[in-house]
């Protein structure tokens, strides 16, 4: 078990193991980590690399590779690492054609006389295939070597396209993922997860984990520097792996995707009738002078199985043209019509839509706009004052002996009330001169 307290040791965080083989690595591991931090800034000089002794032979596409061919970066736990046609890379290599002869043939250098005991348990090599514009993951997507073994393997390309938008949640480039990429490559989710632990690191610890990219303005954890890193470090490790920072959730997958699918096979080598010549061979051009030879070369190729790549593509499941057509055949199976019956509704419906507004005009317009139609008319003048109906005097020339009329005499002329009945659309010529001569002869003696 391991611990490690804040810096006022009022709060420690203890990680159990179950072996005591891990338990001592994570303890020299944590220590070898603050010596490689006061160490970063001595960068080895110029063929302090030795890649002649790492590796022996070398050929690609049946001609023989050159220093020139690698790229070197040192890996803080498998030391000193080459990559082979990587786009830093001067000369950069294409297969011609499948098969084993025409890919990558390593004789590599597997003695343990330079490991580091507590660091690594294993011995061989650490080989990682992948893209020449992604960075070497080797803790992620390597594979060992077996000292005294030759190892085939055999690749096929693999793509995949992902649809976004509304359609899935990933990303083209990156740039829309709110995390800053601190690998100087293109965007993969393992460069935005390891990009956005380092980002929290530096933010609640004070200082960056050796393991990752080094961000400006920062500097690698050591504990004379940063006296409780190691508890800050395990704590936000422990909240990172139940994705409790978030990283899992902003680092979304890209939309494309390109991947090599490995198939391996195992020989040992050499064999027991050609290992005498093969080791004489390497030492008198490698200096090879180990006692026991087998355990330190492996012999590596890696070649293409077949000259042609597989893509996986996402496409919508459901688009407009098959929606229209499973909505057609779904309404021709149940109410039997077509598209012409369809359209002959349409036009039924809507020829009863305008039929109905106009029938309402009509209606609205007899009622309120012709207020002197109908049996209203007819109800308007009956309800008319006769105050208001106008009264017609016929004067007529009196004698000179006529006397006024007394005081108790009624008023020589009056107008009669309207004879409601008489109120004919054609009234008779009859009555009418009849009404008029009544209204004229009341001023008679």
């Amino acid at each position: 078990m391991t611990h490690k307290c804040n810096q006022n040791k009022s709060d420690c965080f203890y990680q159990t193991y179950s072996s005591g083989v891990d338990a001592v690595r994570e303890w020299y591991r944590f220590h070898y980590i603050n010596i490689l931090a006061r160490l970063r800034d001595t960068s080895p000089a110029p063929g302090e690399d030795m890649l002649d002794n790492f590796i022996f032979a070398c050929r690609f596409n049946q001609g023989s590779c050159s220093q020139a061919n690698y790229s070197h970066f040192h890996h803080p736990m498998y030391g000193n690492c080459y990559t082979f046609n990587g786009k830093n890379s001067s000369n950069l290599w294409m297969s011609s054609m499948p098969g084993i002869k025409n890919g990558l043939s390593l004789t590599l250098r597997t003695e343990q006389n330079d490991f580091i005991p507590l660091l690594s348990t294993v011995t061989g090599a650490r080989v990682m295939v992948h893209g020449q514009d992604e960075p070497a993951f080797m803790d992620d997507g390597g594979f060992n070597l077996r000292p005294g073994v030759e190892t085939s393997i055999s690749m096929r390309k693999e793509a995949l396209d992902r649809l976004g938008g509304n359609y899935g949640d990933c990303t083209k480039n990156g740039s829309d993922v709110p995390v800053e990429n601190l690998y100087l490559s293109k965007y993969t989710q393992q460069v935005c997860i390891r990009s956005c632990f380092q980002e929290h690191m530096i933010k609640q610890c004070g200082c960056a984990y050796i393991f990752y990219p080094l961000p400006k303005n920062a500097e690698f954890c050591d504990y004379r520097k940063h006296n409780s890193w190691g508890y800050c470090y395990y704590k936000l490790q422990d909240a990172f792996s139940s994705d409790r920072l978030g990283c899992f959730t902003k680092c979304r997958k890209p939309c494309s995707v390109t991947g090599y699918q490995l198939s391996a096979g195992y020989s040992r080598w050499p064999s027991v009738t050609s290992q005498d010549w093969v080791f004489r061979m390497l030492s008198q051009q490698n200096n090879y002078t180990i006692n026991n030879k087998r355990n330190g070369v492996a012999k590596l190729n890696i070649f293409f199985k077949e000259l042609k790549y597989k893509t996986n593509s996402e496409s919508p499941s459901v688009t407009m043209v098959t929606l229209l057509s499973n909505l057609g055949s779904q309404w021709s199976l149940w109410f039997g019509s077509s598209v012409l019956s369809v359209v002959e509704m349409a036009e039924l419906i809507f020829d009863l839509l305008v039929i109905t507004v106009l029938m309402l005009l009509r209606r609205l317009r007899s009622r309120y706009w012709s207020p002197g139609r109908g049996g209203r008319g007819a109800r308007e003048v009956a309800s008319t004052p006769a105050s208001s109906v106008p009264s017609h005097i016929c004067p007529h020339a009196t004698s000179p002996s006529s006397s006024p009329p007394g005081p108790g005499t009624s008023p020589a002329l009056t107008a009669p009330p309207p004879a409601y009945a008489s109120l004919d659309p054609r009234p008779s010529p009859s009555r009418l001169v009849r009404t008029s001569a009544s209204a004229c002869t009341l001023g008679e003696p």
